[in-house]
């Protein structure tokens, strides 16, 4: 029963990290949406940036969900320049967002960068875009368990 707690315990102190990589997460979206939007001309871009990133933060839809339709809406009102731009940024932002994001995760749920990207590519090929939020939390289960076991198996009196 012991073990039991222990891991519930360090489970919910590894999603903490996870809801705090995903703060640092949209931070760094929001300044690279900041720079973008002041580089292609977006007026009020400050407060556009933060409801992105705000977005951002919500599991499997990220950015996405707002950048795309705005850079198609630009599209398809004849305004091509600022929609490939719009674009453009999106990609960006995915890109170094996915270079981050296991190095960020990993170093706030206490789980080394790699087994947090294996972890998460694992669960997207297994269960599909849902898997990205899956891959850290079992990266943050299979963690507790085997610090748990081992602590158990080096130390069996305490």
């Amino acid at each position: 029963m012991n073990d039991l707690k222990e891991i519930l315990s360090q489970s919910v102190r590894g999603i903490r990290g996870y809801f705090k990589a995903a703060v640092k997460l949209a931070a760094l979206t929001f300044i690279l949406l900041c720079i973008g939007f002041v580089i292609i001309g977006i007026d009020h871009w400050g407060l556009k940036a933060l409801g992105v990133a705000i977005v951002d933060m919500i599991p499997i839809l990220g950015s996405g969900i707002i950048m795309i339709p705005w850079a198609l809406v630009y599209f398809f009102m004849g305004n091509t320049t600022l929609a490939w731009q719009l674009g453009l940024l999106y990609i960006v932002i995915t890109v170094i967002r996915q270079i981050a994001e296991p190095f960020v995760t990993g170093r706030e749920i206490g789980v080394r960068p790699l087994y947090t990207f294996i972890s998460t590519i694992a669960c997207i090929v297994l269960f599909g875009p849902f898997g990205a939020l899956l891959g850290a939390l079992i990266a943050i289960v299979i963690k507790a368990v085997y610090e748990v076991k081992m602590v158990r198996k080096n130390y069996p009196n305490e």
